[in-house]
């Protein structure tokens, strides 16, 4: 069992953490986990115990303590503050990961009020495919078994690439989610479609 006491702890990654956070001001920044061993089905398990505020322990770590009270229906930007102050707590790689998705579902469905969301919903899909892409059986990813859950990120990004023109970045992107799993149709059909629609792009500056 492995855990970090802030995502930009983890080896391999290009997350630097957030400069505005004062990270000794969250409750639970200075949390450290007891490492339990259980026995299921004959086979020694190990998992981690977890402080709490009020002095009790849980098998959830701070980040995903607040992945459990996160605000239904935030702001944007009450959304990318939460998750830049989660980011900076306690926890293991699948508790990262899936705050990322909960804070980027409130952000990306704020972009057209806040076109300045664009970068930050750019960068927080880049970080979460990062997280499967360096680390997928931390994160529970199983390429034979994969879900959306697991490849959003990337099929957003195609999205938004796209939408935006930039059909070579967004086939780069759904290709790279294929590698991970040639089970995903939807990233199969968007290779598909992207390559048609370059295939046009190219016709077309030929013919003039």
């Amino acid at each position: 069992m492995q855990w970090f006491r802030r995502l930009a702890d983890a080896p391999g990654l290009s997350y630097e953490g957030s400069p505005t956070v004062d990270r000794r001001r969250l409750t639970g920044h200075d949390f450290e986990p007891e490492v339990l061993e259980f026995e299921l089905k004959g086979e020694s398990r190990l998992t981690l115990e977890w402080p709490t505020p009020d002095g009790d322990s849980t098998s959830e770590s701070p980040v995903y303590q607040r992945i459990s009270s996160f605000n239904e229906d935030p702001t944007p930007r009450e959304a990318l503050r939460w998750l830049e102050e989660t980011l900076e707590l306690p926890g293991e790689l699948s508790d990262y990961y899936y705050a990322i998705q909960v804070a980027c579902r409130a952000i990306y469905e704020g972009r057209r009020e806040d076109p300045s969301l664009l970068k930050e919903v750019e960068r927080l899909n880049q970080l979460d495919i990062e997280l499967v892409e360096s680390y997928p059986k931390r994160v529970g990813f199983e390429p034979e078994r994969s879900s959306s859950t697991y490849l959003f990120a990337y099929e957003r990004l195609v999205e938004l690439y796209a939408g935006e023109g930039y059909f070579h970045e967004a086939l780069e992107v759904a290709e790279r989610g294929l590698r991970m799993s040639q089970w995903d149709l939807s990233l199969s059909l968007a290779v598909e479609r992207l390559h048609l629609v370059l295939e046009e792009l190219q016709a077309e500056d030929v013919g003039r």
